[in-house]
């Protein structure tokens, strides 16, 4: 799992570097993509987990997400892309501390609203594949999930070549877990700030 973690991480940045050399550079009715990253928080919530022999609710505190994502617009404000997600934080399991990681990729729908000349909003619904790691627990902690995902951009258009970004949205897991246990979690909000080119 570290070799997926720093592939990850490198992956995000050459794209940090090699993104700008790209930017369209168009105001948002030109423009035929997006490629965004987001950095933010997780905010706190609620997993549920349960088999056969227990059923419990363990609280997780905030943590870091990251995000990437490429738009293509298939008309001018609607556009079908791709994202990759990681994100960290701590489970409190039976009054212990547990790291928990979370790395996640998928499709995405997008429309585009212009609030104004230079401000849109852009929500998205997301869903993909996600996969879990806790090597705190020890033995085969690592699982996999269905991501069910709202996320909302509100884009400013304000420089040559990017847009600064803030995003806000949820990550949902209806299904998934490990080979022992079921891992599910209603809507936990997160919120981040970013740069789309």
């Amino acid at each position: 799992m570290n070799k997926l973690k720093i592939a990850f991480v490198a992956a995000l940045g050459v794209a940090l570097v090699a993104f700008p050399s790209f930017a369209e550079g168009k105001s948002f009715g030109e423009r035929n993509y997006d490629i965004g990253l987001t950095a933010g928080f997780w905010l706190p919530g609620t997993v549920s987990v349960h088999n056969d022999l227990m059923s419990d609710d363990f609280d997780k505190d905030a943590g870091l997400i990251l995000k990437g994502f490429a738009d293509m617009y298939i008309v001018p404000r609607f556009a079908i892309g791709a994202f990759a997600s990681y994100s960290k934080s701590t489970l409190t399991v039976y009054g212990e501390p547990v790291d928990a990681a979370m790395y996640e990729a998928g499709i995405a729908f997008k429309p585009r609203f212009l609030l104004s000349p230079t401000v849109a909003l852009k929500p998205g619904f997301n869903f993909g594949y996600r996969g879990m790691s806790a090597p705190d627990l020890g033995g085969d902690s690592d699982g996999d999930g269905m991501a069910l995902d709202i996320s909302a951009e509100l884009q400013f258009d304000r420089f040559e070549g990017f847009l600064p970004h803030l995003e806000a949205g949820f990550l949902t897991q209806p299904v998934g877990g490990t080979d022992d246990v079921w891992i599910s979690w209603a809507p936990i909000f997160y919120l981040g700030v970013g740069i789309t080119f």
